[in-house]
C-alpha cells in the first residue's frame, strides 16, 4: 500500500512537470516574440525593383542599365538633400518646442527639464553608437563568410 502512494505521487509530479514544460513552450511560442524587430521587417514588403530585377525582367541592354544607374545616382543626391532639409526643419521645430515648454516652467523646473533632455540625448547617443558597432560587426562577419 505504501508503494502505491509513492507511485501516485511520482506520477502526479511527472504529469505536473510535463504540463509545466508544455505550457511554457506554448507560452513562449505564442505570446513571446524574442526576435528583435529589424528595420526591414517593419517596412512594407513591397519595394522598388532593383537594377538586377529590372535587367532580368525587362531584358535591359548594358547601355540601358548604365543610364538607369545614373538615374539612381542622381536620385540619391536629391534624396540626401531632401533628408538634410527635413532634418533642419525638425531641428528648428524641436528648438521652438523646447522654448515654448520652458516658457511655462519655473526656474527649478527648467533646470530639471534640461537635465531630462541631456539624459535623453546621452542615452540616444549611446544607443546610436551601439547600433553602429553592431552594424560594423555584422558587415565584418558578412565579409568573412564570402
Amino acid at each position: 500500500m505504501k508503494n502505491n502512494y509513492k507511485f501516485w505521487i511520482v506520477l502526479s509530479l511527472i504529469v505536473v512537470f510535463s504540463a509545466g514544460v508544455a505550457g511554457g513552450i506554448l507560452f513562449e511560442n505564442y505570446f513571446l516574440d524574442k526576435r528583435p524587430k529589424k528595420r526591414e521587417e517593419r517596412r512594407s514588403s513591397v519595394r522598388f525593383p532593383t537594377m538586377e530585377m529590372m535587367a532580368d525582367e525587362l531584358g535591359l541592354t548594358t547601355d540601358q542599365q548604365e543610364k538607369i544607374r545614373d538615374v539612381f545616382r542622381n536620385n540619391e543626391e536629391r534624396l540626401k538633400q531632401y533628408r538634410s532639409q527635413i532634418h533642419q526643419q525638425y531641428s528648428s521645430l524641436r528648438t521652438q518646442l523646447k522654448k515654448e515648454i520652458e516658457d511655462v516652467l519655473t526656474e527649478e523646473q527648467k533646470t530639471k527639464f534640461q537635465a531630462m533632455i541631456d539624459k535623453y540625448l546621452s542615452e540616444r547617443k549611446r544607443q546610436m553608437e551601439e547600433r553602429n558597432r553592431r552594424s560594423e560587426k555584422g558587415q565584418k562577419n558578412r565579409g568573412e563568410r564570402r
